[in-house]
């Protein structure tokens, strides 16, 4: 599991986000990192591996990108509706 450091201030949504910021507006003075998922390291901000996608519960409203987190989002909906 990755530790998220809190030092991302979103231009889309002001929120306060790790130091990778969201994947709606991530941020690449970050790159390269190491993906907590595949293990691999990548210089794609918004990198998706098949062993994310399997753990992904939540969409952005306003871009549709997808994440795990809700964190990783500006306007994170589950998609499970709850």
């Amino acid at each position: 599991m990755v530790d998220y450091v809190e030092t991302f201030k979103c231009p889309n949504c002001d929120i306060v986000a790790s130091g990778r910021g969201h994947l709606c507006h991530p941020n690449t003075e970050e790159l390269p990192f190491t993906c907590e998922y595949c293990s691999n390291e990548t210089d794609d901000a918004r990198h998706v591996c098949p062993e994310m996608l399997d753990k992904i519960e939540y969409v952005c409203k306003k871009c549709g990108r997808m994440s795990p987190y809700s964190s990783s989002l500006c306007a994170p909906e589950s998609i499970s509706g709850d």
